[in-house]
């Protein structure tokens, strides 16, 4: 497999219903980073992440810099097993590489080196998801009127074995959006709230247990990044009761192990985009399963197939996850990527055994791809002249 070309698309496709949380309000599109490689054999592997200025300060313009900085390195170059891929990478974060460039680069690399063997990605990693996966159902951040009148009207069919929540910190009406909810689907649905760093310690301590009273036993992000000493203050007063789950302050191996090492959370958000891959990921879980450490499956919104894909092959190569999020696929999507959009049905389950192609992540459409490439500006006096070709505006 050797690699003759790079390209990068800025891609944005319109959600289907808006997507807010407290660190980033009305999102009504996506935004991924697709990078191609394309190889002499003439095979082409796709890969994609979610840069998020609010979780890893990336942008696109951040993965176009250390595509060109890599572009050197990768053209000419190959690699023929998961160990080679693995240590480029390992090579990679060590020089500084951001979580998003290498997550979009080791799934091309993967999706390439399956094509090139005709093999499944799940054999060529021993990976062996269950045979069913459940997927919660996630729900922006809306005032109680329009959580009742606008979206929950449009998931009326659904029937989803959990959902995560986005709040902000007026109780009130938290507490208002979680008897909606229970109303809608039923009292014993289990919820999940999210706050998305987006309360101060004084808050968290008056919502939390005010929330446990109303049946919630999970609190994802609660406090801004760096408040180690706030999240370990809560943990210790609230951990017997409830998960205090890492998610924004959760980027890599070395802030798993600090934030173990000091008791600040019980319980990790697995991102794969966020965490700079599927190797980078599963060396969390196996680091946070050796110290008693759970993990949920988590996902940036707006996330295509090749991610869906990516996180069901990190469920088999991994391990048992508390929750599963993704797979939202043409649910909020208006057009996915790859013919065959993974996404979950009503019930939020999805049969992994159908749901992963015979080789690579997905067989992208291009055409599709195309419509919603909007590149990053590139300064042309900033590009090697040896480079302008490879990668796309």
């Amino acid at each position: 497999m050797k690699i003759i070309q790079l390209k990068l698309r800025g891609v944005r496709i319109p959600l289907r219903f808006q997507f807010s949380q407290s660190n980033n309000a009305g999102a009504d599109h996506s935004h991924s980073a697709i990078v191609e490689i394309h190889t002499q054999e003439g095979v082409v592997g796709y890969g994609e992440s979610c840069p998020r200025t609010y979780v890893t300060g990336e942008d696109i313009g951040a993965v176009q810099k250390e595509l060109l900085q890599l572009s050197p390195e990768l053209k000419g170059g190959g690699a023929s097993s998961a160990e080679e891929i693995r240590l480029m990478l390992s090579s990679w974060e060590k020089a500084g590489i951001g979580p998003s460039t290498r997550c979009a680069l080791e799934l091309a690399l993967l999706d390439a080196w399956s094509k090139s063997e005709g093999k499944p990605l799940a054999g060529l990693l021993d990976s062996a998801p269950p045979e069913a996966l459940y997927y919660s159902l996630i729900l922006p951040l809306l005032k109680p009127s329009a959580l009742e009148e606008q979206l929950l009207p449009r998931v009326r069919q659904f029937s989803p074995p959990a959902v995560k929540l986005k709040v902000d910190a007026k109780l009130e009406e938290t507490i208002d959006k979680l008897r909606l909810l229970r109303d809608f689907f039923g009292p014993g649905l289990p919820i999940r709230v999210d706050a998305n760093a987006g309360w101060t310690l004084q808050q968290a301590e008056k919502i939390i247990p005010a929330l446990i009273e109303q049946g919630i036993t999970s609190f994802e992000q609660p406090l801004p990044v760096g408040q180690w000493e706030g999240l370990k203050a809560l943990t210790g007063r609230f951990g017997q009761e409830a998960s205090i789950m890492a998610d924004e302050s959760l980027l890599s191996r070395e802030q798993a192990l600090f934030l173990i090492e000091r008791g600040c959370v019980n319980h990790f958000n697995l991102k794969i985009s966020k965490l700079g891959g599927l190797f980078s990921s599963l060396e969390v879980y196996r680091l946070a399963e050796q110290h008693g450490i759970p993990c949920q499956l988590g996902a940036h919104f707006g996330e295509t197939s090749l991610l869906t894909a990516a996180g069901v092959l990190l469920c088999g190569m991994a391990g048992n996850m508390t929750a599963y999020e993704g797979a939202m696929g043409l649910f909020l999507l208006e057009k996915d990527i790859t013919l065959s959009s993974i996404t979950m049905g009503l019930d939020g389950k999805l049969d992994s055994r159908t749901a992963l192609p015979e080789s690579g992540l997905g067989i992208v459409d291009e055409a599709v791809l195309e419509g919603y490439t909007q590149g990053p500006a590139i300064n042309p006096n900033q590009i090697l002249s040896s480079l302008k070709s490879n990668i796309k505006r």
